[in-house]
């Protein structure tokens, strides 16, 4: 993974974190943004894959993974 290619993903995940703080913020203006709402859960779940694929490039950073510009 060359530098572009991390920085193009971490924008990506930043769209998708966007775009589910947006629903998420719908929902708590219709009183649903909580547990008990499949729509909810929905959200959470696809939040923290979103995390966990974040922390993945971050870690392949940190560890020198990331190969040079050919």
């Amino acid at each position: 993974m060359t530098l572009e290619q991390y920085n193009e993903a971490v924008k990506k995940i930043m769209a998708d974190q966007q775009a589910l703080a947006q629903s998420t913020a719908k929902l708590a203006m219709t009183g649903k943004a909580n547990p008990t709402s499949p729509e909810f859960g929905q959200i959470m779940t696809q939040q923290w894959g979103l995390i966990q694929a974040m922390t993945k490039l971050n870690t392949e950073l940190m560890m020198g993974i990331m190969m040079p510009k050919k």
